[in-house]
């Protein structure tokens, strides 16, 4: 799982599984969530049997304007995964809390499918936030990612984009997650793994417009993380 968040490819839970990553910039969907500044995150998975498990994690935010000055990041959710001939489906519903904020909370569904062929991954994702006053409206965003093992190396490569919709209630909040609007985002991965180490290298793009008020670390950045998984 990265930091950002990006788009994530879903596997039946067997053990319980835990990951912690330093990142010089905590993104999603090519937004800073940490105010442009260093972040760790951690996660975790129970698996709880029949291909339902629980998902968790948490973030260092710095105090991040974008949501209201919150310190941290807390992530809860509740998966079913599926195994359907050589893809895996999978879907959640997700609460998405913030620690030393006000009214900042949202909740949204999620889901995804991921197929193997060889050396490579495909993947696609879709998470839709319903219509709530912490984020100013309604938010849906779909996204897709491609990666590729390069042979006889420790290197996978990796290239994503995504597309960030919704309404707008006029009260400037859906600004959070879509500064200016509707926009779309890419992002790049080199990822070097050696046993339960990851360290890579992202960068990210969007289409805002970085003139608008509420653009703020929005544009292409590139930053480096370092991971270890248990």
């Amino acid at each position: 799982m990265f930091a950002a968040a990006v788009l994530v490819v879903a596997t039946p839970a067997a053990a319980v599984s835990l990951g912690i990553e330093a990142s010089t910039d905590l993104r999603r969907h090519g937004l800073s969530w940490s105010d442009g500044k260093p972040a760790i995150e951690a996660w975790g998975s129970l698996p709880l049997g029949s291909g339902i498990s629980v998902e968790a994690g948490a973030a260092t935010l710095r105090e991040s304007p974008r949501h209201g000055g919150s310190d941290l990041l807390g992530e809860a959710a509740l998966r079913l995964t599926r195994q359907v001939g050589r893809w895996t489906l999978w879907g959640e519903v997700q609460g998405v809390g913030f620690f030393g904020a006000a009214n900042q909370n949202y909740g949204q569904l999620r889901g995804g499918a991921a197929l193997g062929i060889g050396p490579a991954q495909l993947s696609a994702q879709a998470a839709w936030a319903p219509r709530q006053q912490n984020i100013g409206g309604s938010n849906i965003y779909l996204g897709g990612r491609a990666s590729l093992g390069v042979p006889g190396t420790p290197l996978t490569l990796g290239a994503a984009i995504g597309r960030s919709m919704g309404s707008d209630d006029g009260s400037a909040r859906a600004n959070r997650l879509r500064p200016g609007g509707d926009y779309t985002d890419f992002r790049l991965d080199a990822d070097y793994v050696v046993g339960r180490v990851t360290l890579g290298a992202s960068c990210t793009i969007t289409t805002i417009d970085q003139g608008h008020r509420a653009a703020a670390n929005s544009g292409t950045r590139l930053l480096l993380r370092a991971g270890l998984d248990f």
